[in-house]
This record gives C-alpha cells, structure tokens and sequence, in this order.
C-alpha cells in the first residue's frame, strides 16, 4: 500500500519575496502535467506569485519601471536595443496597427482573463483551444514587433 505525504515544500519566489515553507499537500493546486500531479507552489503563493507576474507585465507595458529592483534591473537587460547604426537605404515608414491588431488585443486580452483566475481554474483553462491559439497570437505579435 502506498504511503501519502501530508506535507510538501513550496519553493516560494526570491523575485517576490515568498520564502520557501512546508506547507499540507491540500495546499498546492492541481497540475497534471506534473509528475505527482501537484504544483511546486501553495495556492496562496502562487496567486501572489501570478499577480506579481500580471503587475510587472502591465508595468512593461505602460512603459513604468516594474515595482522591484530585482525585475527593474532585468527589464532593462532585456529592454535594452543594439546600437550598430541601421542601413540608410532603408526608408524609416509611420508605424501603422497591424490589420491583426484587433485579433492580438482579443488574444491579450483573454489571456489577462485566463492569468487572474485561481490556480486551479487558470491551470485547466490554460490547456484550452482558445487560450492556446491565443497564446500563439500574442506569440506571434511580440516575435515580429522585435
């Protein structure tokens, strides 16, 4: 007969200051894509850990500094563009909105709608079509916006 552990460590977030703990295997949601079937965070920590995620997004893309240093420091490692000087053959065009750009705001927009919903819910509701073709729409986007 196989034994049940009542307890499971959470590895909690250094970018967001949750420290790791013991916490009861009733804690952490489901995630079948696991192994055991359970996630590496308690639910409580990753609701948190998902809103920190969510706020420094939205931060990024308001063009603010994300609230922690830790994050402030690598937005603008990664933020950062090339200085080599571009071709002046190339005739610098307005940007214009892309004839997608409805499609990919719909896509984001799920997506914020996905990522607000409880570990459980946002673990089920992330293997679904809809949130998967728009995942590959936001994809998409921000691969050919570089």
């Amino acid at each position: 007969m196989p034994t049940t552990t009542t307890s499971r460590r959470c590895i909690g977030s250094a970018r967001f200051g949750i420290e790791p703990h013991e916490a009861p295997t009733s804690d952490f949601p489901k995630q079948p894509s696991r192994k055991d079937g359970l996630g590496r965070m308690c639910q409580e920590h990753w609701h948190a850990y998902t809103s920190g995620l969510r706020k420094d997004a939205l931060a990024r893309k308001a063009g603010e500094a994300p609230a922690n240093d830790e994050s402030s420091s690598l937005s603008k490692v990664t933020t950062a563009k090339p200085t080599k000087a571009t071709p002046t053959s190339k005739v610098e065009r307005p940007s214009q909105p892309s004839p997608k750009a409805a499609e990919v705001e719909h896509a984001e927009a799920l997506i914020a709608v996905v990522d607000a919903l409880p570990a459980d819910e946002h673990v089920k509701r992330v293997g679904d079509a809809d949130v998967q073709t728009a995942l590959q729409t936001s994809a998409a986007a921000r691969m050919s916006a570089d």
